[in-house]
């Protein structure tokens, strides 16, 4: 087999793998919201016949930081509380491996290695700012 095609499929699988930890990651946070949301409206129900029809409605299970957190460690494909320089090694290659610019210009591949390239970016902003806190006193300084 020429080295062309081996590099391709090697590239392919590489795609594939990353494409299928997002979606995964996506499924798990549907399936948690909704889990979530079933328990709230159970909670409200049962609560109901107990507090009449007015009963407060229960908080949220975690703070939305904490859970930006954790998703921002699974887009990276961390363990949660990872230190800053396997952040940064998981960020730069996972970037790698996901620009856009592999592909032909205009297929899907490409919008989806933007999109996929987008949520990896985030994710990394996230963790830094989380981690490293002069990172926030950089982002906030304007020079004019």
């Amino acid at each position: 087999m020429a080295l062309g095609k081996r590099l391709s499929r090697l590239a392919k699988a590489h795609w594939n793998e990353l494409l299928e930890r997002v979606e995964s990651i996506l499924r798990e946070e549907a399936a948690e919201t909704a889990a979530r949301q079933a328990a709230a409206e159970e909670l409200q129900s049962a609560m109901q016949p107990q507090f009449g029809v007015n009963a407060p409605t229960p908080p949220a299970a975690t703070p939305k930081a904490e859970t930006e957190l954790r998703r921002a460690y699974r887009v990276l494909g961390l363990p949660e509380g990872s230190d800053l320089a396997a952040v940064r090694r998981a960020y730069r290659e996972l970037i790698g491996r996901s620009d856009p610019n592999r592909f032909p210009e205009g297929s899907p591949e490409r919008e989806k290695a933007a999109q996929i390239q987008q949520r990896i970016e985030q994710a990394y902003q996230t963790l830094l700012l989380h981690l490293d806190h002069s990172a926030q006193r950089f982002r906030n300084l304007s020079v004019e």
